[in-house]
């Protein structure tokens, strides 16, 4: 016994009913290349940036949506925060240490 419409081909067309819907073909084009945009991660591992500018940058860009939409000290006590969590959350540091390969060092000791 099966689940009903899976593993089966879809009719090809319908009897009586409106014929298949037609697709048409635009033409296809690319946009101009650029040069590639280099990603925090790939400065940190370029040793062009260290953990702690990279995790700054993880925060700027994790709290960017909320410029404007609370205070300036509302911002800077989020980013504080989740700053702080990246490195004294035993599940924050870890997934840091798998993207990074480092191990951020504890606000705490």
């Amino acid at each position: 016994m099966g689940i009903d419409g899976i593993g089966k081909a879809p009719p090809l067309a319908v009897p009586g009913g409106a014929p298949p819907t037609e697709t048409t073909a635009g033409d296809f084009r690319v946009g101009e290349t650029t040069a590639p945009v280099a990603t925090d991660l790939g400065r940190l591992e370029r040793g062009e940036i260290g953990l702690d500018q990279y995790l700054d940058a993880r925060v700027d860009e994790a709290t960017r949506h909320l410029t404007g939409r609370v205070t300036a000290e509302q911002l800077a006590f989020v980013k504080a925060t989740l700053r702080t969590e990246l490195t004294s959350d035993p599940v924050l540091v870890e997934l840091v240490r798998r993207t990074t390969g480092k191990i951020p060092e504890s606000s705490t000791t």
